[in-house]
């Protein structure tokens, strides 16, 4: 963020200071241990494990050994990498964070301020809604008018699963629903060969709102485990928070950039924006990429958009 004066710098960075400070002993009240994230990652080692993003977007360095780094495009995989190589079995985390994240958008280096949580090795009845019931609180701490958006990686991966797309048509039907581009999406399946799942997929963007009209409109459509099991997930969360109701609606088309997750996967916004301030859900799969599979998830909260939104002033 640019500043013309320095007056102007200065109260910007007294009021992230507090921001930042404020969330930090909430998590903790929350029974969150502060970590540090590293800044930099292996090359080769993020190409392995990110081989759906564009590595144009990375940042790269060289070091004295030639060997080539990059600013962290993602924290949640540096702290999970961090740690799998010693985990050990029966450990339970409950981390916080503050971190930057870096990517190049073809003109521009791009710089975020996260803060975040991750839950590391718990999978007790709650731990789902323990963590969605801490963003939430996060949200409801800076706007009473907030939104929160939750659906189910298991969901569409078993519809997607079931629809046996090659990989170039996976990954263009996925950008598709990511955009909701709901007449784009009609049009590239009808040159498909059709399958029953694609039932499902047709009226995918349909299935939003309260848990209630998602069951409604489900009827007659396509289910086979997998996504029977995204929607029992759903079921559970919804009936855990069903006093916040009016302010959480479900998403069955909800898809995430990255892609690593492999659960329940939410947003969260608060008013006078429409950009996300806070991003998570379940990503236990992500974690085997790493050597060590453990129930793991988390979110993380786009301080710059928050600090937008709060203090237009200072901007």
């Amino acid at each position: 963020m640019k500043f013309l004066k320095i007056e102007d710098e200065i109260k910007f960075s007294q009021k992230m200071f507090k921001l930042k400070r404020e969330i930090e002993n909430f998590l903790c009240e929350e029974g969150y241990l502060n970590i540090e994230p590293s800044l930099l990652e292996e090359y080769d080692e993020f190409r392995d494990i990110y081989s759906k993003m564009d590595k144009k977007k990375t940042v790269k360095l060289v070091d004295n050994a030639s060997d080539i780094l990059i600013l962290t495009p993602d924290i949640t995989a540096g702290i999970v990498n961090k740690f799998m190589s010693k985990w050990e079995e029966n450990l339970k985390l409950k981390l916080f964070y503050y971190g930057k994240t870096y990517a190049h958008n073809s003109v521009e280096i791009k710089e975020k301020r996260q803060m975040g949580v991750e839950c590391l090795g718990e999978k007790n009845k709650n731990t789902d809604e323990n963590v969605l019931g801490t963003a939430i609180k996060v949200l409801n701490k800076y706007s009473k008018n907030y939104l929160f958006e939750i659906g189910s990686s298991k969901f569409l991966k078993g519809l997607m699963q079931s629809c046996s797309f090659n990989k170039e048509d996976y990954i263009n039907i996925l950008n598709l629903i990511y955009f909701k581009n709901k007449q784009e999406l009609k049009e590239y399946l009808s040159k498909l060969p059709y399958k029953e799942a694609m039932s499902t997929l047709l009226n995918i963007f349909d299935l939003e709102g309260s848990f209630e009209e998602i069951i409604k409109n489900l009827n007659g459509l396509y289910m086979n485990d997998l996504m029977k099991e995204g929607i029992a997930e759903l079921s559970k969360v919804n009936e855990y928070f069903k006093n916040e109701s009016n302010k959480i609606i479900y998403d069955l088309s909800l898809v995430s950039e990255l892609n690593y997750y492999d659960g329940i996967i939410f947003r969260g916004y608060i008013e006078h924006s429409n950009k996300e301030m806070i991003k998570g859900g379940r990503y236990d799969s992500f974690t085997e990429q790493f050597g060590f599979k453990i129930p793991a998830i988390g979110f993380s909260i786009e301080l710059d958009e928050l600090i937008k939104t709060l203090y237009k002033e200072v901007i």
